[in-house]
């Protein structure tokens, strides 16, 4: 092993940036789907409906295969297989 990085500037950036959104959205996810306090509900807080659950999920999964299909510059085909290997 050279020790050499695998992505370097701009592409390094990008996918950096992309993995930093994908983590924003599940913590953030994570934290909005704790069930609500007493004083949470009294301030007028609801929880996340289905579809807003499932809009920042499809958020994640966009940012996952941009980071894939163009940072990585993975095929199509070898995205897809790594999904259908994890299934």
């Amino acid at each position: 092993m050279t020790g050499k990085r695998p992505m370097e500037g701009w592409y390094l950036l990008d996918g950096l940036k992309k993995l930093a959104e994908i983590c924003a959205h599940a913590d953030g996810l994570k934290h909005e789907l704790e069930p609500l306090s007493a004083e949470d509900l009294a301030a007028g807080a609801e929880p996340l409906t289905q579809e807003q659950i499932a809009e920042r999920l499809n958020r994640i999964s966009q940012l996952a295969t941009s980071l894939a299909l163009e940072e990585m510059q993975a095929t199509s085909e070898e995205w897809y297989a790594a999904n259908d290997a994890i299934v």
